[in-house]
């Protein structure tokens, strides 16, 4: 199981590795600070937009693709069976 971290302001180019469950080195690439940074905002929309009151609104705000961008960029960076903590 791979942990990821993000917060805003903290994000690095740098890859990394962990051993995995085979004893076998894996490389994890690096993760653009900026993506890092516009996944760690999107989330922060979707968090914000949940506890909007006036119906349909937050619907309307997550079609707009934050949602999608945000799956997105997730799917790319977590490997299957990690966890990605936002703060």
């Amino acid at each position: 199981m791979n942990m990821y971290f993000m917060s805003p302001g903290v994000g690095t180019d740098a890859g990394g590795w962990y051993i995995g469950r085979d004893g076998k080195i894996h490389r994890v690439p690096g993760w653009n600070p900026e993506a890092m940074v516009d996944l760690t905002r999107a989330v922060s929309v979707i968090r914000e937009v949940a506890q909007f009151k006036q119906a349909g609104l937050a619907d309307a705000v997550l079609k707009a693709g934050v949602l999608e961008f945000a799956f997105k960029e997730v799917e790319a960076h977590v490997k299957a069976g990690g966890i990605l903590v936002v703060r």
